[in-house]
């Protein structure tokens, strides 16, 4: 982490699991901050103030001096009627009341695209059809008209002890689907955010997707094959699935727009991220 003053201001809504992993990754300026819901992290490495997204009255805990936004919060409220008026609401405030925080960059997720064969890139034309992936469209097209907005759709977030190998080991069960899973390490992610921020002219949106998708009980097989901490009895399930899997194994989540970006991945695939 660098804290030169030439670094841009970053300002962190949500330190959680992605979000303290920022903290570690971007170069920001000595008057960045982030800011904590229910419990204040320990390790402080800037700044943190209390917010919560869904009380009014904590909104004005936001520091006025300009930063770049990253919102790390998924949706508050499962009815969109509902969601959409509460971020109105905080869209009109942020404008009145914070003018100067107006560049966001929204953490969303490849959930917004249907479950359906096809390859899916930021620019193609579609509707979500389940309803984590309506709420969290409805929140990027909202926000865009509140911020100078830089969308973000992140694959499956794995690492610093989350993905299928902690699964294995803690006894969750696999999915037995033939749909391809898109994924993305934590530490990536953050360096994927770290660039708009830094380049906020590179794109308006983005899918934070590795280089190879698998579905997960692929995944879980070559883990048990390659690790010596993980067992066949982790998943005993036969090591042959035929084509009769339910799920879509031709849904693609485009990953062009990210390579042309030039940033390069510390983990390219499961493989070096899971080893």
């Amino acid at each position: 982490m660098f804290t030169h003053t030439s670094a841009p201001s970053v300002g962190i809504l949500g330190l959680g699991f992605l979000g303290k992993i920022l903290t570690g990754e971007l170069n920001y300026s000595t008057d960045s901050w982030g800011t904590w819901h229910e419990i204040p992290p320990q390790e402080r490495e800037l700044p943190v103030f209390h917010f919560d997204w869904a009380d009014e009255n904590s909104w004005k805990e936001l520091p006025e001096t300009a930063a770049t936004l990253v919102l790390t919060i998924p949706p508050l409220l499962k009815n969109p009627e509902a969601e959409t008026e509460r971020l109105q609401l905080w869209g009109t405030w942020m404008r009145q009341n914070r003018p100067q925080l107006k560049s966001l960059i929204y953490v969303s997720t490849t959930g917004v695209y249907p479950k359906r064969n096809g390859i899916w890139t930021e620019n193609s034309k579609f509707e979500a059809d389940t309803l984590s992936g309506k709420l969290r469209l409805l929140t990027e097209k909202i926000l865009s008209h509140y911020f100078s907005l830089q969308v973000v759709r992140a694959g499956g977030i794995y690492g610093s002890g989350r993905g299928i190998d902690f699964r294995l080991k803690s006894g969750k069960p696999i999915p037995l689907s033939s749909t391809l899973v898109h994924r993305i390490h934590v530490q990536d992610l953050a360096r994927i955010i770290l660039h708009l921020v830094e380049h906020p002219e590179s794109a308006t949106c983005v899918n934070a997707v590795d280089l190879e998708a698998k579905p997960s009980w692929q995944v879980a097989r070559w883990l048990i094959e390659n690790r010596n901490d993980l067992t066949q009895e982790m998943f005993p399930e036969s090591a042959e699935f035929s084509s009769s899997l339910p799920g879509t194994p031709q849904r693609v989540i485009s990953n062009q727009r990210l390579r042309k970006l030039g940033i390069t991945l510390r983990y390219p695939t499961f493989r070096q991220g899971m080893e």
